[in-house]
């Protein structure tokens, strides 16, 4: 129980201490990990890898990571940021340049993409007879739980944690066009960010096949959530075949490791009724859900949080402690 638990707070230290504090506590008590960059092909698609290992041993547990639609890929600051965090606690870190997600967009093979990436990280020299699990955020947290439940490398993975992702394909893109979300039975405002409005529904029509698409463009130009929801689910095959591909939902009763899922609730590019949709749906698979406070969408929140005061800190940062250590746990 002890090695969890210091491991879960450098974690945490390595993420909000210099916010909070000013000092970066976890570089105190850690060695700076070694980082190696290399070039690899999963299913057939080239692409850049990066890998984090802590600076002491040779065999260590494992974390793969599918980020999110960043245009910078491996190179974003906050990504490499993570991948040194958990370095520092103890694990080989492998995060994969997938070309979709650094050009925005979704594609109906990204599944075997990342089923062959796990594989990979399992197979590894480093991560011989240790737990290897993965880690998705936003929409690359999407495509991991739809290649959870439909592949079968990654369907074996110790663990999957998932920030700010969502889970219905066809909820997620109404919300987005209606401004609304659908939370307790009930349709409540959400403001999705200028970079969801504007990124997210051009991906949603490349999706499709050509003849397909100026169906999809009417859906998203519906003007409400309820509209929106019904031209999508009454789209021809091709169409919905598509969408099938990339939702979570469709999958959700074939997924078998543990799911701990953090969703910030004020997130602006999946709303948290994604999040609440999953933790309602039917699976007989173990599930955690967190929405703390100290969390925007994928990014820390420490600085913007300080103004609820000490006590209101202490509580998010335990709860933040108590959900990371179930997941290192499971981690190994």
């Amino acid at each position: 129980m002890l090695r969890p638990v210091g491991q879960a707070a450098i974690v945490l230290a390595d993420i909000y201490s210099e916010q909070l504090i000013g000092t970066n506590l976890a570089r105190l008590v850690t060695p700076e990990p070694k980082v190696l960059e290399t070039d690899d092909r999963f299913a057939d698609v080239p692409m850049r890898v990066t890998y984090w290992s802590p600076a002491w041993g040779d065999q260590h547990p494992a974390i793969l990571v599918v980020p999110g639609a960043a245009p910078r890929g491996n190179d974003e600051p906050l990504l490499r940021s993570f991948g040194v965090t958990l370095a520092r606690a103890g694990y080989l870190v492998m995060i994969p340049e997938f070309p979709f997600l650094k050009a925005g967009r979704f594609e109906t093979s990204a599944t075997k993409q990342i089923d062959a990436a796990f594989a990979r990280a399992r197979d590894l020299p480093a991560t011989r007879d240790r737990n290897v699990g993965a880690f998705g955020v936003s929409v690359g947290g999407g495509m991991l739980l739809v290649a959870a439940g439909r592949e079968p490398a990654i369907g074996r993975a110790a663990f999957i944690t998932i920030l700010g992702a969502y889970f219905d394909i066809d909820t997620y893109l109404a919300s987005v066009v209606g401004r609304e979300q659908l939370s307790d039975g009930r349709l409540e405002p959400w403001g999705p960010s200028a970079e969801a409005l504007q990124r997210l529904p051009p991906a949603a029509v490349d999706l499709v096949p050509p003849g397909d698409r100026d169906a999809v463009r009417r859906a998203l130009a519906s003007t409400s959530y309820q509209e929106a929801l019904d031209r999508l689910r009454a789209l021809g095959p091709g169409a919905r075949a598509a969408f099938d591909a990339v939702s979570p939902e469709i999958v959700w009763q074939e997924i078998r490791p543990p799911i701990y899922w953090i969703h910030d609730p004020l997130d602006t590019f999946e709303p948290l009724a994604e999040a609440e949709a999953a933790r309602a749906a039917p699976r007989d698979g173990h599930m955690v859900f967190v929405a703390p406070h100290l969390v925007t969408h994928a990014a820390p929140a420490g600085e913007a949080a300080k103004s609820g005061g000490p006590l209101f800190l202490i509580g998010e940062l335990w709860r933040l402690l108590t959900f990371t250590v179930e997941v290192l746990q499971q981690a190994g």
